[in-house]
């Protein structure tokens, strides 16, 4: 063991080696919050010459920014924090990457193994904090000179994990003794680490061929949910369709209502079709093939629960079971544009009567809402005409979401729609915005609820140097409830509406934003004002709450006829 004098550079020479692993695999972003304890992480990944450190304030911030950034690039990004609660302060965030698969790499600081459960300050159980929701957990050892070369393939081996076969987080929790601070910036090593390759999984072809038999030439439907850690194979899926002849029931957040592929098969507005009982009750397909995660739609959900003798089955590249009616009679494992163009292949068409079901009752749809369109659906309409192409439009939960999937009919030029749908919390949405505006590469907006805003103000603090816009709904906070069984609740306001007057002008004058407000009516033009503005802008849409919820039962009544 080196003397307490070389303790400094040692730790820094670990935690050099420690970056150097994840590097090899792929890491290009760590987000650091300050502390002492973790003062070697944060000198290592910020000197580091092929990474790109940020620093943020606050963790919990700090690890929604980084969920943001890894789902926008689609590459692992890391978290540094201190030792103490500061960790615990990820929780939220390392959940929502569980069940949305992203690779997140959580580096703690910790107290040597004498300082633990003797009542040191600042110091709690860290070892295997996160449970379940991480993919490889390790309570590394003391840094140690004979174990430097070790402590690469320990990153790799977190890495690896975090990316494959299931993505997700990866927890490295890292003790240091004292002193942190060294005296020289460390030796960067010219060596590679090790390097992990990652397969694609091929179906296998005596399941399609299986499945290929009792789905050709019959009634069914292919549904593509929320995408999960990668985009779904818009391309391939709308082949697929095509050579079945049967409808594709696209979720918004599956990305194949917008984009170049051939949409010829594709039915938007479903939720609205869905509406009318006869319609449901008239549809009874034989199979369902399933891309992607749980669909948004509760009409959707129902309808489907409501099918249990059709043959239900589900294509996933990890096995991971997103199965929440427990109707899945078979899974295919397999990467899902090889699953879709192998069944491409062997698909044998339905009559077109089943397909020209569907797109009459979605041109009935159409008709209606032009009769019945309440704001918040020509706020969609006009937001999603108005986005330049390859724009990434971050979606809030509760409401904004399922407007979304009410409202979006889909467009041409590629728009890329993503949310925190894992484990839908309104908690973090703001700092995932900004992750996702710092790499994303076009124009990114938000579309949050301003309970979702207020939920996350402090993370505007990091707002510095990043471009994006925020379209704020305000429509008196919770309205969300007005849609569920609460709202014949006697105490909807106060225990579910939960309205806050806070002053988003004032909001946007602290943090140094640009700022609008309009009424649904004046959004093309501030659209046109706020979208082409450097920095970070907020734009206020004043909703009628009372309005618009006439407006939708108006509508809604209109659909069930």
């Amino acid at each position: 063991m080196p003397d307490a004098g070389n303790h400094a550079e040692l730790n820094l020479a670990w935690a050099i080696c420690l970056f150097e692993g994840l590097r090899a695999g792929g890491l290009r972003e760590v987000v650091i919050s300050p502390g002492s304890r973790s003062t070697p992480l944060a000198l290592a990944a910020f000197r580091h010459p092929h990474l790109h450190a940020k620093v943020v304030l606050d963790e919990r911030a700090a690890a929604f920014m980084a969920l943001g950034m890894a789902r926008a690039s689609g590459r692992p990004v890391a978290l540094v924090a201190t030792s103490g609660t500061a960790v615990t302060e990820w929780l939220p965030a390392v959940t929502e990457a569980d069940l949305s698969r992203v690779p997140l790499l959580l580096l703690s600081a910790d107290r040597p193994p004498e300082l633990r459960q003797c009542g040191a300050n600042q110091t709690i159980d860290q070892a295997g904090l996160f449970g379940s929701r991480t993919r490889f957990a390790m309570d590394l050892p003391l840094p140690d000179q004979g174990l430097l070369p070790a402590v690469s393939g320990f990153a790799a081996r977190a890495m690896c994990a975090a990316r494959w076969p299931l993505p997700g987080p990866a927890h490295l929790n890292c003790p240091f003794r004292e002193p942190l601070v060294p005296a020289a910036n460390g030796v960067f090593p010219s060596r590679s680490s090790p390097r992990v390759s990652r397969p694609c999984l091929l179906p296998d072809p005596d399941h399609l061929r299986q499945i290929a038999e009792g789905i050709n030439g019959r009634p069914g439907l292919i549904l593509c949910g929320p995408e999960q850690g990668a985009p779904l194979p818009a391309k391939e899926i709308a082949a697929l369709a095509a050579s079945l002849n049967v409808p594709i029931l696209a979720d918004p957040l599956s990305n194949l209502r917008c984009g170049p592929h051939e949409r010829g098969n594709l039915i938007a507005l479903y939720d609205a079709c869905l509406r009318r009982p006869a319609f449901r009750a008239a549809l009874r397909p034989e199979w369902v093939l399933r891309f992607g995660g749980p669909p948004v739609s509760k009409h959707l959900e129902q309808f489907l629960a409501g099918l249990p003798e059709t043959r239900h089955i589900q294509t996933d590249p990890a096995g991971r079971w997103a199965d929440p009616l427990h109707l899945t009679d078979e899974l295919i494992l397999g990467d899902p544009a090889l699953v879709a163009e192998g069944l491409g292949v062997l698909a044998e068409p339905v009559e077109t009567g089943w397909l020209v079901l569907w797109k009459a009752r979605e041109e009935e749809v159409r008709a209606i809402l032009e009769r019945h369109s309440p704001a918040e659906a020509r706020i969609v309409r006009e937001l999603t005409r108005r986005l330049p192409a390859g724009s990434l439009l971050f979606s809030g939960n509760s409401l904004p979401i399922r407007q979304l999937d009410w409202f979006l009919e889909g467009r041409d030029q590629p728009l890329r729609i993503l949310c925190n749908r894992g484990a839908s919390g309104i908690d973090g949405n703001v700092a995932t915005l900004l992750g996702m505006a710092s790499v994303a590469e076009g124009q990114v907006v938000g579309l949050l609820g301003d309970l979702t805003l207020t939920h996350d103000l402090g993370a505007l603090t990091e707002s510095v140097g990043i471009r994006a816009l925020i379209l704020v709904l305000g429509n008196g906070g919770g309205a969300i409830f007005d849609h569920l069984p609460q709202s014949a609740l006697a105490e909807q306001e106060r225990l579910f509406l939960t309205p806050r007057p806070l002053d988003l002008e004032a909001v946007a004058k602290a943090f140094g934003l640009g700022y609008r407000a309009t009424e649904p009516v004046g959004l093309p033009a501030a659209l046109e004002t706020m979208l082409p503005r450097p920095g970070l802008g907020l734009l206020h849409i004043r909703l009628n709450r009372e309005l618009s919820l006439s407006e939708h039962r108006a509508l809604w009544a209109e659909l069930a006829k």
